[in-house]
């Protein structure tokens, strides 16, 4: 591949892996950022929706998404739950290979007990109890800086380490630039054309990577003349179960997603969740339940997030709209019950349930459908390598997949 011609669009896991390891093979790669650094206030949802961060996905439910520097990896919970590699395979991509090379790099360990929240703990229990398989989840942490039940932010990886890494082997990350679509020329790719601070500019580039995430990566083929993009995704809808808890319950320092498990028939993923104050108000408030608003210290909570089916739409102005089907609300409801028991085996009473939220949006543009087993899509230089491409629904944080997607993709380039 040229040396010094590889445009990125999206900073996050994928994004980032891809500019370090093409970088450290001797590509020169600009990488193509709409959002600026993660901000250091507490999130709220007003923030969220005035940085485009939270959507409305379907009537009543917002999805909840990372739109900056660092992408998904500055607003997931470190769960590192490997890839279906047969899913893959069977649309011809092989990278047992790229997600081992992933897991030599990155942590991946269950939790350790030491650090496991008090209600943490008291949800195992319970869960354990009613005979369910419980255990502590991977955690992309690194647990030897963690002491005391306690992890400083460097023990959570983020994909800020891998862009450090590219730009210090000389990457260039340009932030607040917004790709609208791909520039082709003589049935290649030739570039892109982006939006930045209300001008229009062009980065031209032998190879054109979209890494921007499950609604924009669709959004930009389509305003590139690929109307097929964006025909269905799926967007992992969650609710949050909360209930009050003997003692002190809830530290707000606790990590979310300590523990749970997954039970991929019945199509439902249960675990411990921890929220910001902000967020558990707003959840009570929506739930008609104002008796709730002044217990954040006394609560615990199971989130429960389901598997949902491909369905809806991504459109050229970045409006994404579904409804959730018969079934997907079954699923749901089943998980909601098998939550609640868990919450009242704990101790838990005066339980309620959060709206139902998104996050996770992918498979917009699909792996076998729109993209063949290069990731490359109309032409053998643009290549899709994010969330949108997993084509299956899926129901699982997919961090892990998308960073062995890139490592896969990036041994492909360069192959």
């Amino acid at each position: 591949m040229p040396a010094s011609d590889v445009i990125i669009a999206g900073s996050g896991p994928a994004g980032a892996m891809l500019a370090r390891d093409l970088t450290r093979a001797g590509a020169s790669v600009r990488i193509l950022e709409r959002g600026g650094e993660t901000p250091a206030s507490a999130p709220n949802l007003w923030k969220l929706w005035r940085r485009k961060e939270a959507l409305h996905v379907a009537p009543g439910v917002a999805l909840l998404r990372g739109t900056r520097v660092g992408g998904g990896s500055t607003v997931f919970y470190h769960t590192a739950i490997s890839p279906p590699l047969e899913m893959f395979s069977h649309h011809g991509v092989e990278m047992a290979q790229d997600l081992a090379a992933v897991l030599a790099e990155l942590p991946h360990q269950p939790l350790q007990a030491p650090l496991l929240g008090p209600t943490a703990q008291r949800i195992i229990d319970a869960a354990r109890s009613l005979g369910l398989p419980w255990q502590t989840l991977p955690k992309m942490i690194d647990q030897e800086l963690c002491g005391h039940g306690d992890c400083p932010p460097a023990a959570f990886w983020s994909a800020a380490s891998l862009l450090a890494q590219a730009m210090q082997l000389g990457a260039e990350l340009e932030t607040g630039i917004q790709v609208n679509r791909v520039l082709f020329q003589n049935g290649r790719a030739v570039g892109v054309e982006a939006l930045q601070k209300g001008q229009l500019r062009r980065f031209m580039g032998g190879t054109v990577i979209l890494s921007a995430g499950g609604v924009a990566s669709p959004v930009i083929l389509q305003r590139s003349g690929i109307r097929e993009a964006g025909r269905g995704f799926f967007c992992d809808p969650l609710r949050v179960g909360v209930a009050i808890g003997r003692g002190n319950g809830l530290q707000e320092a606790e990590m979310p997603m300590t523990a749970g498990f997954v039970d991929r028939e019945a199509g439902y993923m249960l675990t411990d969740m921890t929220v910001p104050p902000n967020f558990y108000r707003a959840f009570a408030w929506a739930a008609g339940r104002v008796d709730m608003l002044a217990h954040y210290r006394h609560s615990m909570m199971i989130m429960v997030k389901i598997r949902d089916e491909i369905s809806g739409e991504v459109n050229a102005n970045g409006r994404v709209w579904r409804h959730f089907s018969a079934a997907e609300k079954n699923r749901m409801r089943n998980g909601m019950g098998l939550a609640a028991d868990i919450l009242r085996a704990a101790g838990g009473r005066r339980i309620f349930f959060s709206p139902w939220l998104a996050a996770h949006p992918g498979g917009s543009v699909r792996l076998g459908e729109l993209l063949d087993e290069r990731l490359s899509c109309c032409t053998p230089n643009l290549h899709v390598c994010d969330a949108s491409v997993i084509p299956e629904p899926w129901g699982l944080p997919p961090t892990l997949t998308v960073l062995s997607l890139a490592k896969y993709l990036g041994r492909i380039l360069l192959g």
